[in-house]
């Protein structure tokens, strides 16, 4: 891969408030110099967009790990879940400031092509529309989880731009988000008069294959599309008919076109990324044993319990004589504090025993935790040596594609409910079987054709139009482990999986009270003396007349636009 220069910077972090005034002086000098950017190749921000965009490792740690995924109950608390543990949301979301410093090097891309000969610039045609459809992806993502966000006027203030940005409403900006999505398709399906210079290793998704961009554009409208299922029926089944109506070409078709981030393993080797305390859930794991599920050990570590350790107990008479080995080593944590905390299964499952090895202490611990590789892939293993396979963090795989197309089937809008599903679950479950082998994954067997033809045979699995909507939910649920975020979406689009779904997601709570469920990131509290004051205050107060808003701006339990009761 070619060496890059990394250059940081935003457009718009007064939004965010808390600068000194020291900073906020940097700010406005940065912003108000063009030359301010070294002329370096367009690329190069390319990749450190993508980078920067999939590296937030605070995020990977407090929104994913010690959030969304207990929220939607992917993991759980090393003890199982404790408390009220919902309400707690100190440093979650980190991707709004994001935002505004990654965005802003997929604009400098498009200013460092004007800055070129006239002769030099039709060669970045496709480039410059592959950086708008990530950056849409990205305000998108941002947007999704906080509702207005400021971008038709982001990103421009060293160019001449405001350093007060207008907010862009939810409605607003994912109709402008289309837009460009669509253009962007549109111009990289066309000859081009000059050749393209092309992103190539720079490219960490495609490599720089502008078809694989046109079919990544058409996912993302569908995605788009979705969330407004509820709110704009009208405006989202008329973008999904025409994104449906393209040519085959332009849409994925296996699982080559998904969309995914891929690096070494050292991109996911700090510490923040740590996995330890990702204990399996007892719904997944109950779920995915009792179906005899492909991905099991894609997802899920056996316990401790191994005869070899058990052996080690024996002889420290912490075992009785002639004790085996289960013949199931998935024990999945509960998710609801009152099971947790219950002392019976306290005793039963979150007692470890401790027992040496040589000089080595091994704690033999009978619940499991997720594959720790599905998320470092440098994880050491039980014998301490560290892994080496690959990293690979999803935007939007071939499977998700699938599930998209079966769902907007299911919904009445399109067809083939079933052969889209069943396309969804095969593709899922060879896209974890690659990631097994490719991560490098501990105790992990490949996938059989056997396993996969059984698997969709089974009731819990095997499509039924009745329920479609049900069954579609609690498989993309599955899938989306390596993507909690998306998840959490899908379950406040289409309140799936229930307690009383195919896959069921039990009740959560605490002293027998129902724990509520974030729905939106809790807003940055309003600060008159900022910058941008004004413009800030007249979007929370358009937020706060829509319904379910919630009780103020820091409110989590309340709702975005697309997020309609």
């Amino acid at each position: 891969m070619k060496k890059f220069n990394k250059i940081i910077f935003s457009t718009s972090l007064l939004l965010l408030g808390g600068l000194t005034a020291c900073d906020k002086q940097d700010f406005v000098d940065i912003n108000v110099d063009p030359d301010a950017l070294s002329s370096i190749p367009p690329e190069n921000q390319f990749m450190n967009a993508a980078r920067g965009i999939h590296g937030q490792d605070f995020e990977a740690f407090y929104d994913f790990y010690t959030r969304i995924m207990p929220w939607m109950q992917y993991t759980t608390d090393v003890r199982g879940n404790q408390g009220a543990f919902t309400t707690n949301l100190s440093n979650f979301s980190s991707r709004y400031g994001a935002l505004y410093s990654k965005g802003s090097e997929l604009y400098d891309l498009e200013k460092l092509v004007e800055k070129m000969a006239p002769a030099e610039q039709p060669r970045f045609v496709h480039m410059i529309r592959i950086a708008r459809i990530l950056k849409a992806y990205y305000a998108f993502y941002v947007s999704d989880i906080y509702g207005s966000i400021p971008y038709s006027e982001a990103f421009r203030a060293r160019y001449g731009g405001t350093l007060t940005p207008a907010y862009d409403s939810q409605q607003a900006l994912f109709a402008k988000l289309d837009e460009e999505i669509k253009e962007a398709v549109a111009t990289l399906k066309q000859p081009q008069s000059a050749s393209q210079i092309g992103l190539g290793n720079y490219d960490p998704y495609y490599n720089g294959n502008t078809a694989n961009w046109v079919k990544a554009g058409n996912a993302l409208r569908l995605k788009i599309a979705l969330r407004q299922i509820k709110v704009d029926a009208a405006k989202a089944t008329t973008i999904i008919n025409e994104v449906s109506g393209m040519p085959a070409s332009d849409l994925m078709s296996s699982q080559e076109d998904g969309w995914v981030f891929t690096a070494s393993k050292a991109f996911t080797e700090g510490g923040n990324w740590n996995p330890a305390n990702l204990r399996a859930p007892k719904p997944m794991v109950d779920f995915m044993w009792e179906n005899k599920d492909p991905r099991l050990d894609a997802f899920v570590a056996p316990n401790t319990y191994s005869q070899t350790n058990i052996d080690l107990l024996i002889a420290d008479n912490q075992l009785p004589a002639g004790t085996k080995e289960a013949s199931r080593r998935y024990l999945g944590s509960f998710t609801s504090p009152d099971d947790a905390s219950n002392p019976a299964i306290r005793a039963r499952y979150y007692t470890t025993k401790t027992v040496k090895s040589g000089s080595q202490s091994i704690v033999v611990d009978t619940l499991s935790y997720l594959q720790p590789r599905l998320f470092r892939p440098a994880e050491p293993d039980a014998n301490g040596v560290q892994g080496s396979g690959l990293v690979y963090i999803p935007v939007i795989t071939y499977s998700e594609y699938c599930f998209m197309r079966a769902e907007i089937a299911a919904r009445g809008i399109g067809s083939g409910a079933k052969d889209w599903y069943e396309k969804a679950v095969v593709s899922s479950i060879n896209w974890y079987d690659m990631i097994g082998k490719k991560s490098g994954l501990t105790n992990y067997t490949p996938v059989t054709q056997a396993e996969i033809d059984a698997y969709l045979k089974l009731p819990a699995v095997a499509y039924d139009p009745s329920k479609g909507l049900d069954m579609i939910a609690s498989q993309a649920y599955l899938h989306f482990l390596k993507q909690p975020a998306e998840g959490w979406a899908l379950w406040k689009r289409t309140g799936l999986p229930s307690p009383n779904s195919t896959y069921k997601l039990p009740v959560l709570t605490h002293n027998n009270a129902t724990l509520i469920i974030p729905r939106r990131a809790p807003l940055q509290l309003l600060n008159e003396n900022d910058q941008n004051y004004a413009n800030q205050k007249a979007a929370y107060d358009a937020m706060a007349a829509l319904p379910g808003f919630g009780k103020d701006p820091q409110d989590a339990t309340g709702r975005v636009w697309w997020d309609k009761p």
